[in-house]
């Protein structure tokens, strides 16, 4: 049997519930999420492919090594409108994924809200929270599959000795090789730095926001 939901009793005058309305305004955060930050990665990788493109040699080294995992992705503005395109699925998916995420994490605070708010309690101060490891598992798996997947076409097409951007990427991740086993030695490399690096961002990040919200 499910559990009675203190928040589905509360109908709202257009026949809503309270829960049904919240649901509604997480899909539509999500989506607006998803522009941002699909907007915000399309220009950021824009703007690298131009900045690549001229007399900065680490910008080019840097968008050499992007364009291993992004296909068609280079220095000059015919690479950097694919990129846009890149930056801007990639983005709306990652944005679209954490914020649904953690939307629905704030779901299951629904009833705890809405039983204090009845005892005649303040809600409480909202403050976002990231759940390091699901974040840490979606960054890392796209790193490591996309490192898995353009490798492997390399080998397929039997260019794998002509890709010079895909050798850079050697100098990153030890025991990498654009080989069938070197891009699994490699992907699972990503996939720890990326979880790693998430888990320590999402764990300073709910530091901060703990400490704001005390204040």
């Amino acid at each position: 049997m499910e559990r009675a939901s203190p928040a589905n009793d509360l109908v709202a005058p257009d026949g809503m519930t309270d829960r049904e309305l919240l649901q509604a305004t997480l899909r539509v955060n999500t989506i607006i999420f998803s522009v941002i930050l699909g907007l915000f990665a399309g220009f950021a990788l824009t703007a690298l492919a131009l900045l690549g493109a001229g007399a900065d040699r680490h910008g080019g080294l840097v968008t050499a090594l992007i364009g291993v995992f992004l296909p068609g992705y280079g220095p000059g503005w015919p690479g950097a409108l694919i990129g846009f395109a890149w930056g801007a699925a990639i983005g709306a998916l990652l944005g679209g994924g954490i914020y649904r995420l953690n939307g629905r994490l704030a779901l299951e605070k629904v009833n705890e809200l809405t039983l204090a708010q009845r005892d005649g309690e303040d809600f409480p101060r909202a403050i976002l929270r990231l759940d390091g490891h699901a974040l840490g598992l979606a960054i890392g798996a796209a790193g490591a599959a996309g490192l898995l997947t353009t490798t492997n076409v390399l080998v397929l097409r039997g260019t794998a000795a002509q890709s010079v951007h895909a050798w850079l990427v050697a100098e990153i991740l030890p025991g990498y090789t654009v080989t069938t086993v070197g891009s699994l030695i490699g992907a699972l490399e990503l996939f720890a730095l990326g979880y790693v690096a998430c888990r320590a961002f999402v764990y300073i990040y709910n530091r901060l926001a703990l400490r704001r919200r005390r204040r």
